[in-house]
């Protein structure tokens, strides 16, 4: 089996030279603590989560919500659309989604 099959590998001390740098602010912040790292590899979203960062699942939501607020910021200052245009669209496919994932995992859609 060569390394790349084997997926228990420690990569706790390698970078990636696609990976994100750290927020600046973290540097400053004795207490600063990372709860998510998202990559798209394979066509499919793959996750690293410290997922019980908060206790409580809306929390989460809270933070979602923030990453699509700075999402369509950015979008706009990047020369796409508005930031309302953008965070609406975001919206809108996320509740779709959400959507979809809740009826995917209802007993009831099984029958």
């Amino acid at each position: 089996m060569s390394d790349h099959d084997h997926h228990h590998h420690d990569h706790s001390h390698d970078t990636h030279p696609h990976q994100l740098q750290p927020p600046h602010e973290v540097f400053h912040d004795a207490n600063a603590g990372e709860i998510m790292r998202a990559w798209i590899t394979n066509g499919q979203l793959s996750l690293a989560l410290h997922s019980m960062a908060f206790g409580k699942a809306d929390m989460w939501g809270h933070v979602l919500a923030g990453m699509a607020q700075q999402l369509a910021a950015s979008m706009e200052e990047m020369g796409h659309s508005t930031a309302g245009h953008n965070l609406e669209v975001i919206r809108k496919t996320l509740v779709d989604d959400l959507a979809k994932a809740a009826a995917k995992s209802s007993v009831l859609s099984n029958k």
